[in-house]
C-alpha cells in the first residue's frame, strides 16, 4: 500500500472521529476523541518516519 494513502486515510479517520464527538456526542467525549487522534497521529508520524529512512536509503 502506498505510504501517501495511509497517511490521507489516517486523516480521514481523525476527521470521522472529531466529527462523530461535535455532532453526535456533542462533545462529551473530547478526551477519548483527543486520545484517538493522538494514537493515530503517532501512527501516521511512524509511517512517513519509515517511509522517508526507505526512501534514503534506497538513494544512497
Amino acid at each position: 500500500m502506498n505510504h501517501s494513502l495511509v497517511l490521507y486515510i489516517a486523516t480521514c479517520i481523525m476527521q470521522l472521529i472529531i466529527l462523530t464527538n461535535i455532532t453526535l456526542l456533542n462533545g462529551q467525549w473530547n478526551g477519548i476523541t483527543m486520545w484517538l487522534c493522538t494514537g493515530i497521529f503517532m501512527f501516521s508520524s511512524a509511517i512517513f518516519a519509515l517511509s522517508r529512512l526507505n526512501k534514503k536509503s534506497s538513494n544512497v
